[in-house]
């Protein structure tokens, strides 16, 4: 195969856009764009400058070009051959650098992977066989099911890439799906919780409140991150001080308020003027997640529990006081109890009392979620009274 630089006159003949063309035979080959163009015939030294280092880009590539394909480094494939095999094919254009454990999970779908041509693999019902045998190695071989759905994500990579690289046409094949219901949810225990009270973590020191204030409230890090002063709000209920957070959503366009004990006050540190943040925590989450992981190690906890199990924790803990699976979705801001049960399948609702009696049994409010509407100050002409509540 020979690399020559092929130009091409634009529709007003004043300029020349070059590509290189990877010439198979004398009747076959393959043109690439360079983005680049040059004056046909320039006429002042700008003009003539342009063309010159234009000339030393294009044939700077052509050099480069020939040397990765001498070295093996670039493969170019006759886009209207259809012999190209599979394999080769593969092992060129995966991403992953686990491409050796992808390919081999795929002979273990079909031993005769080798033999196939790329045309051949990616017809819709040969791809919808492979990812059935695909979905069953996690109980054949035991692999994890993370596992499976990255490496099937990096299988599928490849053949887009093989798609936009014009070598086929790629059928839209469905993702593999984990299965949420019985997948084990991790919760911190208490001998696990008061290591950590007892350990300040080198860095981030508010990684420490929020990770506790986290543990009473199920809020998210991302939700823990975002939060202001503006949202920590108190009121007044039955003649006792009930404290709790008011946060809008400005995406999905929904309030969410939810009770808290006053035990989590001390976790929220100093007060600070309304529109600061209560937690100083990392912007990156790749820095959170580290922070965590750092302080966790330094508390002799050696698991894989991340900070979101923080609320995992604060469903069972609701669930183990009330054994109300309706509360804990309420609580958690789920839109119905299947998705609660989809999550924890171990929770039913072994109880028939009503929420009011909860809240008086175990100073749990019931959590709101729901879009706002906006409120009229009016109602039968006569104007609302509305009670101040206090802030913190």
């Amino acid at each position: 195969m020979k690399i020559q630089i092929w130009k091409r006159k634009n529709k007003e003949k004043n300029k020349n856009y070059i590509y290189i063309r990877y010439r198979f035979s004398q009747k076959k080959a393959y043109v690439e764009s360079l983005n680049l163009w040059e004056w046909v015939a320039p006429i002042n030294q700008n003009e003539k400058k342009h063309n010159e280092e234009v000339r030393q880009s294009y044939l700077e590539t052509k050099r480069r070009k020939e040397d990765d394909l001498e070295n093996k480094r670039l493969n170019i494939y006759n886009k209207s051959e259809t012999k190209i095999y599979f394999k080769n094919i593969f092992f060129d254009l995966c991403y992953s650098n686990n491409a050796k454990s992808v390919y081999k999970l795929l002979l273990l779908c079909d031993k005769k992977i080798n033999t196939h041509r790329l045309n051949e693999v990616v017809k819709r019902n040969y791809l919808k066989s492979i990812k059935e045998k695909w979905e069953s190695l996690n109980e054949n071989i035991k692999i994890k099911e993370s596992t499976l759905i990255k490496y099937w994500e990096s299988f599928k990579s490849t053949l887009k890439k093989a798609h936009k690289e014009g070598l086929c046409e790629y059928p839209n094949i469905e993702n593999i799906k984990a299965k949420t219901e019985n997948n084990k949810k991790n919760y911190f225990s208490n001998k696990e919780l008061n290591n950590l009270n007892l350990t300040d973590p080198d860095s981030w020191k508010d990684i420490k409140n929020a990770f506790f204030f986290a543990c009473y409230t199920g809020l998210s890090i991302g939700e823990l991150y975002n939060l202001k002063w503006d949202n920590i709000k108190s009121a007044k209920k039955n003649g006792r001080k009930i404290y709790f957070y008011d946060i809008y959503n400005k995406s999905k366009d929904s309030q969410k308020q939810n009770s808290f004990p006053i035990k989590a006050i001390d976790f929220l540190g100093e007060e600070k003027e309304g529109g600061s943040k209560v937690f100083k925590l990392p912007d990156k989450i790749s820095n959170r997640s580290k922070a965590f992981k750092l302080w966790k190690k330094k508390a002799g906890i050696i698991n894989k529990k991340t900070f979101h199990d923080t609320r995992h924790t604060f469903a069972y803990k609701v669930y183990e006081k009330t054994k109300n699976i309706y509360l804990v979705a309420e609580k958690l801001g789920h839109k119905n109890v299947e998705i609660t049960k989809k999550y924890y399948s171990n929770m039913n609702n072994n109880i028939d009392q009503n929420i009011d009696y909860l809240e008086k049994a175990y100073n749990i409010e019931t959590n709101k979620t729901k879009k706002k509407k906006k409120k009229s100050i009016f109602k039968h002409r006569n104007l609302l009274s509305y009670k101040i509540k206090d802030t913190l």
